[in-house]
């Protein structure tokens, strides 16, 4: 190591410890990188460091994870989540049926005897390809993932219950909604946003 330190001076290159410290390992007839092995200490010494930084998490949390269903991270606008359709606009073409790769959509007839489509929210993947390819745009889309149901038949939607808004499935209604933000002394933490009264 004192050798490539004395090159590096002689260069006059200012190069961090840890970079020469990498370079002074370089073997070359090996061709490898000699590993660095931690220093030896007795599993006592171990132990107590283990518990030492277990108990700093104890008297500083850093949570890592959202406290749900108590906080619900915030969706994206563009997240793809269930979404409804609206039976006054869809012209019952079946372009989303036919496109549909997880075949979740099928077609149903209302009360008027025209085309609608109905999903089976077991089936589908949300890969957003009938919404994507509806020439009238009759799909109403939310950032609300994660419905749940209680038993198989509920997956399977009428129009009736097709047509409702996608807000009726949104299980968090009173949750917390937080946030990504990033914080340089801790890391990634989740900041609650503040509702809005427009809403």
């Amino acid at each position: 190591m004192s050798n490539v330190k004395s090159l590096i001076s002689k260069l006059g290159l200012d190069i961090d410890e840890e970079v020469i410290d990498v370079i002074s390992r370089y073997d070359e007839k090996s061709r490898r990188y000699k590993p660095k092995y931690p220093e030896k200490r007795s599993d006592v010494a171990r132990n107590i460091e283990a518990i030492a930084t277990g108990l700093k998490y104890v008297v500083k949390p850093m949570r890592l994870t959202v406290d749900y269903p108590n906080q619900v991270l915030e969706q994206p606008k563009w997240y793809r989540g269930m979404f409804s359709v609206k039976d006054d606009v869809c012209i019952g073409c079946s372009l989303c049926d036919i496109v549909c790769p997880s075949d979740a959509i099928r077609m149903t007839l209302n009360k008027d005897k025209k085309k609608r489509p109905v999903i089976n929210w077991g089936r589908c993947i949300f890969c957003y390809y009938c919404v994507d390819i509806c020439p009238v745009e009759a799909f109403d889309t939310s950032t609300i993932h994660d419905a749940v149901f209680t038993r198989f038949e509920d997956m399977l939607t009428t129009l009736n219950e097709f047509t409702r808004p996608p807000s009726v499935y949104d299980p968090n209604k009173s949750a917390v909604r937080v946030k990504v933000v990033f914080d340089e002394n801790r890391g990634f933490v989740y900041k609650p946003i503040k509702p809005d009264k427009n809403n």
